[in-house]
């Protein structure tokens, strides 16, 4: 990264980002899904370099970053598969009829192209899968647009090793420096980035505020881009009788892991249970604070995100008629309160995420009174329905309630596996997403850095 003042270093990387665009654009489908198969190749290669220096900042296992390298690395060559198949220009044809009456129609030629530069935010929770090589930076690069990364300060030393591995694999391929450039720097770095006019898209993955703010930004420039930012979310869980009457010790110890899963540091972390008061639905929540008592706090990826955590606990502990169960006394700890649903949908404060192993289980007096919910709820990257026997009809009402406000429904399962494919949607309504009609997961992820043109009677040889 250039040794000079941020403004001059984030300037010169989108000027040499809008110099590389022309390039890309006509590069072949080949040159572009051999870029992506090396950028993987390659770091598989330093796994032994790359994993340890994960560890190290981010205190994640080790187990979970090599899995993680591997989730990143088979992305990277999903979107060369794709590539190759030429499938994202979603080209279309119609033909010329120029003897059509009263008027001819002219031959117009449809199909995508890349937006331009773009400014990838690197996420603190996946330092690989969401940060600097990950699915944001796979997709742009695969539609042929150049690459501004800003590194995330939660892991700056993996962020350059693994910026280098991508940066030596572009200059491998003949290609120019613009189409892949790292910066580092503080929140100044990220606003240059958004605000500077080469940029045409941005990619975030972090908290409301700080996305929000992107937005702003970018909603503010002379010429506005989009932002896709993929921020907070309490990813709720419905738990209805059926499952719980059935299964509810199980469905109990497998709500309490996903939610100490990653030490809760998931965007999927499903923050918030749901169910209707009776004797199935306390044998849940007893289930539930028995292994959230059991589990042992784990370390978070930063002090200041471990802080935070405790913080948002209390205030969360803290209000109108929230009975706190169990309440971290330090990072990483796991914490578990109850509310009543007339509570909960009284205040708004207890949508918010607490971005850490917390829970919120919420007791409904009917279903009827939790229908009463979705009007209110915020928009959710999830939402999840616990269902069995006898829950048919519940299921028929409840889906499409949950539809409206999520981009993911899950049945009998959790949200905190994201499967990378073409099934995938990971993304909801604000303020989950800036965008619902999007992904920043699986194949679809690409269409957010591509924008469609149209030729008409244009002559064969230029097509």
């Amino acid at each position: 990264m250039p040794d000079f003042p941020s403004e001059q270093a984030v300037q010169l990387a989108c000027r040499r980002a809008a110099e590389a665009a022309p390039i890309l654009r006509q590069a072949s489908p080949e040159t572009i899904a051999s870029l992506l198969e090396t950028i993987a190749d390659k770091l598989a290669a330093k796994e032994s370099e790359i994993v340890p220096l994960a560890v190290e900042e981010s205190h994640l296992p080790t187990a979970r970053l090599t899995g993680e390298l591997g989730r990143t690395t088979g992305q990277l060559r999903m979107f060369a598969k794709d590539v190759r198949a030429g499938a994202w220009t979603d080209k279309r044809t119609v033909e010329a009829l120029p003897d059509r009456q009263p008027l001819p129609r002219p031959k117009l030629e449809r199909f995508m192209i890349p937006v331009g530069p773009v400014a990838i935010f690197g996420a603190s929770n996946f330092p690989l899968a969401f940060s600097v090589p990950g699915g944001d930076t796979a997709s742009a690069l695969a539609a042929g647009c150049p690459v501004v990364a800003k590194a995330h300060p939660a892991h700056p030393k993996l962020s350059q090793l693994v910026g280098d591995i991508i940066s030596e694999a572009v200059k491998e391929a003949g290609l120019p420096v613009g189409t892949f450039q790292l910066e580092a720097g503080d929140a100044a770095v990220g606003e240059a980035l958004v605000q500077d006019p080469n940029i045409k898209g941005v990619g975030f993955t972090g908290s409301q505020r700080v996305g929000r703010h992107l937005m702003d930004l970018a909603a503010a420039r002379p010429n506005p881009i989009p932002v896709f930012a993929e921020m907070g979310s309490i990813n709720p869980v419905f738990a209805l009788p059926g499952a719980l009457t059935e299964k509810a010790q199980q469905w109990g110890s497998g709500y309490a892991q996903s939610v100490l899963l990653g030490v809760g540091q998931f965007c999927t972390n499903p923050g918030v249970v749901f169910g209707i008061a009776g004797d199935e639905w306390e044998a849940f929540c007893g289930e539930v604070t028995t292994r959230m008592m059991q589990s042992i706090a784990g370390p978070m990826l930063t002090d200041a995100i471990g802080a935070a955590y405790c913080a948002n606990a209390a205030v969360m502990n803290e209000q109108p008629g929230v009975d706190a169960q169990l309440e971290p006394g330090e990072p990483g700890q796991a914490g578990l309160a109850r509310v009543s649903f007339k509570d909960f949908i009284a205040n708004p404060k207890l949508q918010e995420e607490v971005f850490g192993p917390f829970c919120l289980l919420v007791t409904a007096e009917s279903f009827d009174e939790l229908l009463t919910l979705f009007p209110q709820l915020h928009g959710q990257l999830t939402g999840t329905i616990l269902h069995g026997p006898g829950d048919e009809a519940l299921v028929k009402v409840l889906a499409p309630a949950i539809e409206s406000k999520v981009g993911r429904i899950v049945f009998n399962g959790f949200p905190t596996g994201v499967e990378v494919c073409e099934g995938m949607q990971h993304g909801g309504p604000y303020p989950a997403t800036s965008d619902v009609r999007f992904t920043s997961v699986g194949n679809h992820a690409i269409l957010r850095w591509l924008r469609p043109i149209s030729y008409q009677n244009a002559p064969d040889y230029l097509m």
